[in-house]
């Protein structure tokens, strides 16, 4: 069940992450055919598909990336990074080719794209983890205040 359950969060973090590139594409689309004069909701719906299509090769190698390296980096941060970087490498080689025909194009422009989205990711959750902690000592306080007063 366990393996169930760790399988199903990382389908949800390529899900959530395919989503937000494939809305992504539709803004970039509509403003896109906005800007152009071409027809909008086929322009804005391309151009989402093709993200979402990218999204769905790169974050799904980054998962696969960081489960085949899980057991060789110990330490989070620089999985994370690692596997980002290796999808960078792989999915940017393979939209690279099937776009354009041209691996090493794709390579050079996803290996930076996913670091700067690993970074922003530890950035995220580095706050998150911060909040919480506030959160958890302002509780402890009031818990204690509380106490103190009975």
């Amino acid at each position: 069940m366990e393996y169930l359950d760790q399988t199903l969060e990382y389908v949800d973090h390529v899900a959530a992450r395919v989503s937000f590139s494939a809305v992504l594409g539709l803004c970039l689309g509509t403003m896109y055919s906005t800007f152009r004069g071409l027809p909008m909701r086929s322009t804005a719906l391309k151009i989402g598909g093709s993200f979402a299509m990218v999204g769905t090769v790169v974050f799904g190698l980054e998962r696969i990336g960081y489960v085949a390296m899980k057991d060789l980096i110990e330490q989070e941060k620089r999985l994370l990074l690692t596997s980002h970087a290796f999808s960078g490498v792989a999915g940017g080689a393979l939209n690279g080719y099937l776009f354009h025909k041209k691996p090493r194009q794709g390579i050079f422009y996803f290996v930076p794209v996913m670091m700067g989205i690993g970074s922003l990711e530890l950035y995220i959750e580095n706050k998150r983890a911060e909040r919480i902690k506030e959160l958890m000592l302002e509780n402890n306080l009031e818990s204690k205040e509380e106490i103190d007063s009975q």
